[in-house]
Formats: C-alpha cells, structure tokens, sequence
C-alpha cells in the first residue's frame, strides 16, 4: 500500500506529513522511563520483523493482486501504541530512500496512512475490544480484529486522500474507492492471519512479551535472547521467504492499473537497491536463481539497515532518559 510520488496533489502531501511528523513527534515525547526500559530493547527487533514481513507478498486468490503485512497492529500489541509507531515509521523511512518503496514526497502519506492508523488507530481498537474478552483469547480476539480494521482504514484513508488531491470529475472516484475497499478486504483477512498466528506463538512461547499498559508492568526475563530469536526469524524470512514472494502487483499498485492512476505515477528514484533486488555483475539478472538471490541479498541488507537505525535510536532515547533520570535527582 505504499503511495508512489505523483498519485497525491503537494498541498496533500504536505497536510500528511505535517500530521504524520506530528504524530512520530508524540510518540518520541511517550517513551518515558517505565515504557522505555522495556520497549526501547524491542523497537529494533520488531521493526527487523516487519520489514522482512512485508517483503513477502501474498497472493489473493482469484485475482492478479498480491498483498503485504502491514504490521502496525503486530507492533503496537507488543511494543505498545507509541514505539510500534515509530518501529512502522523507521521501516517505511528505509524503504522510501533505499528501495524506493513509496515516494519522497508521500513519505508523510505513508508514514500516517500505515505507521500511525496502523499503530495508534490500531491499538484502539485492540484496546476497546480486548476489554470484553479475557486472557490469551482475549488478545488474539482483538488483535485479529483491529489488523483487519486497520487495513481498511489505510485504504480508506487513501481514497480521502486522492480525493483532496484531484479535482471532481478527473477520475472514477467511486470506482477507485470500490476496488481499494474489494481489495483490501480481503488483504485485511491474510493481515489479521498472520498477526494472529505470530501473536499466539509469542503468547505460546512468551507472554511477558505482549504490552501491558498497567503501571509498572514490562519486566522481561531474557529479553537480549528474545530480541535475537526475533532478529534471526527476521533474516530467515528475508533470505528464505521473500525470494518466493507472489509478483503479482499489490492491492494499491492493481487498482492504479486498472483506473489508470498509473499515468500519474512519478518514474522511481533509481536508489541503491530498487525494486528489493541487487544487480549482480556478470550474471543473468532474468535467471531465477540469481533473481531470488538478488532479493535475499537486499532483504539482509534491508534488515540490516532497519536495525542499526533502530539501535541508533535506542541508544538516543536511553541517553536522554540517563539525562533525565540524572537532572530530576540532582
């Protein structure tokens, strides 16, 4: 779902990324002592996850289209609302400057559309619902929910969003919001899967992991085990999985083909690694085995890359609590 450059007007593009910065603004100013000191450790692994996650598509069966992880509701169930916003948005950030996933100028789009709906909206909903529902059960309930929820709304939001950005009459609004709306229906319910499954596993496995807004709740035991488990699972998935991912064009990518969205589209940034895939001198680039080499090389690299700007992060909002903690003593 991620918005390529020219599908949305500049005055949007602006509105989105000030609501977008303003948002991530927030959720640094939220990483106080008592969540910082268990989510800060985490930040980096689950934002790893989900960028090996969403590297692997999904066929919709009986259709050409193709749909991703978001993960935004994944995030927030275990790191909680703020950092799992800021996990989606460091994940976004390397995909628009190193595989020109999504455009510059609509970075701020995406960035609202599946890092703070996806997260902040998200865990709302995962909230409302899980008060009705106890336990594990409870979690699983409304964690599959709010995934599928949270899909539809960065769908719905993007059709408000072209909306604002071209004038009445200039295309088939009804038709671009059915198909987005038909689409991601569906992609919401492999969403909901998938943030089921790995959740139910994590509740299986270690359910001092899971979020808790209590105060004073987030010790973990082993937590540098847990967080290096997960770094593994995410190279795993970017070396063995993502190759094999489904071509077909994603749900936002079909619906621009078919009404023609596509011609607004800018030509992409030729950055360091487009299109997930590394060019390997001296080899066919068309064979198959070098074409999913090429993507479980640039999945490693992505991976890597997501989690040293996550551990850079860390250790800024370590410091700055260290400073804190030493001046409210002092």
């Amino acid at each position: 779902m991620h918005i390529a450059d020219g599908l949305l007007s500049p005055a949007v593009c602006v509105a989105t990324g000030l609501f977008a910065a303003g948002a991530v603004g927030v959720s640094l100013r939220q990483l106080n002592q008592s969540l910082a000191t268990r989510t800060v450790p985490l930040t980096g692994m689950m934002a790893a996850l989900i960028f090996a996650g969403q590297m692997v598509n999904f066929p919709l069966l009986g259709a050409n289209v193709s749909g991703h992880l978001l993960g935004g509701v994944l995030a927030a169930v275990i790191l909680g609302p703020w950092a799992g916003c800021l996990a989606l948005t460091v994940v976004l950030i390397v995909q628009c400057f190193v595989f020109a996933d999504g455009g510059l100028t609509s970075l701020g789009a995406n960035i609202l559309n599946m890092g703070v709906v996806g997260s902040l909206g998200g865990y709302a909903v995962y909230a409302t619902i899980r008060r009705r529902f106890a336990g594990s059960r409870g979690v699983i309930v409304a964690s599959v929910i709010a995934a599928w929820v949270s899909v539809l709304a960065a769908a719905a939001l993007f059709c408000l969003e072209f909306a604002l950005s071209h004038p009445a009459g200039s295309f088939d609004l009804t038709t671009v919001c059915l198909l987005m709306t038909a689409y991601h229906s569906v992609i919401g319910v492999g969403e909901a899967l998938i943030t089921g499954l790995v959740l139910g596993v994590v509740l299986a496995q270690r359910p001092d992991l899971i979020h808790s807004p209590a105060p004073g709740a987030g010790l973990i035991s082993n937590l540098g085990r847990a967080a290096w488990a997960c770094v593994i699972v995410s190279l795993a998935v970017a070396i063995f999985l993502a190759p094999f991912a489904s071509e077909h064009a994603d749900g936002l990518e079909a619906v621009a083909a078919q009404t023609g969205l596509q011609q607004l589209a800018a030509t992409p940034r030729v950055l360091v690694l487009p299109d997930y895939a590394l060019a390997v001198p001296g080899t066919d680039a068309s064979s198959g085995f070098w074409q999913r080499a090429s993507v479980s090389v640039a999945g490693v690299v992505g991976t890597l890359i997501v989690l040293a700007i996550a551990a850079t992060l860390s250790k800024w909002t370590q410091s700055r609590l260290a400073s804190t903690e030493g001046a409210n003593v002092s």
